[in-house]
């Protein structure tokens, strides 16, 4: 065999090695896209390539192609329970590379206008620990295993947490917002949400949420998926329009009607984030 034939052979050889490596390391399992509700997943589901629907545990979801790579898309419903529940089960089944969340949450702020969207750093629990005289004391999560305490505050994937607040700034919004007869685009910035059981709430506790807590947004779903993606080791990232404004009472007619107009924003910039990830 000739110097030439065994250089060839030689680099023929390497380059079968290194592609097979290439496939070792290539991501195998899908990205999992969850929504409590389904007009926060709709958007999703319409981008998708010929999605098909399947149930898990009588779960719904929607499995297919999305800018070229795996998507799995589910609804958890609302409350924590749902959502570690629905959110367990699909990661269980699945085996997602990442999870990320898109959805609404009511505004904190006044000066936060509905359908602003953010790309959540930090959540945790207002609903979990001591009710005390002098208000809620935040405990941490207890278990599993028996015994293992867990400060109740989730972050997401450092990783993913880049790429999205890249994605942020080349973001340009198909068309604006218009409500109360006002006409702007959406902002997109980083932000913190608490999560609780709790659809509406009276005037001590929005006192707390708005002097206690310094956040932004106030939902019922986020940190629970923190927490279950910790635990499961996942990466995840959440994202989130404001809806209604939080108010002591009954906001079931503001949420309505704003509660579209975010799920469609946050929609839309997660398809954003999404197509920056994946390369698109």
């Amino acid at each position: 065999m000739s110097h030439e034939i065994q250089y060839r052979f030689l680099s023929l050889i390497v380059l079968l090695i290194g592609v097979g490596l290439t496939n070792l390391n290539a991501e195998t399992g899908p990205t999992l896209i969850l929504g409590a509700v389904p007009w926060e997943m709709a958007p999703v589901i319409d981008a998708m390539d010929d999605p098909q629907e399947g149930q898990l545990h009588n779960i719904p979801y929607w499995k297919g192609m999305l800018y070229g790579e795996s998507v799995v898309v589910a609804l958890t419903g609302v409350s924590k329970t749902n959502t570690g529940m629905v959110a367990g089960a699909m990661i269980t089944e699945f085996d997602p590379v990442r999870v990320v969340w898109s959805g609404t949450g009511a505004r904190v702020r006044s000066e936060i206008k509905p359908g602003y969207v953010f790309i959540i750093e930090m959540t945790t629990f207002h609903d979990t620990g001591d009710l005390t005289e002098e208000g809620m004391v935040v405990g941490p999560v207890i278990g599993p295993p028996d015994g293992l305490l867990r400060k109740p505050v989730f972050h997401p994937d450092p990783e993913l947490l880049s790429v999205a607040l890249k994605a942020a700034e080349t973001y340009t919004p198909a068309a604006p917002i218009e409500v109360d007869g006002e006409r702007y685009d959406t902002v997109v910035e980083a932000g913190s949400i608490v999560t609780g059981d709790l659809f509406s709430i009276n005037q001590w506790k929005y006192e707390e949420i708005v002097n206690k807590f310094k956040t932004d947004l106030f939902a019922m779903e986020t940190a629970s998926l923190g927490q279950v993606c910790t635990f499961m080791d996942k990466p995840w990232i959440a994202i989130r329009g404001g809806s209604d404004l939080i108010q002591a009472g009954d906001a079931t007619e503001d949420y309505l009607k704003y509660g579209p107009i975010a799920a469609e924003q946050a929609a839309l910039f997660t398809l954003h984030f999404l197509s920056v990830l994946f390369g698109e």
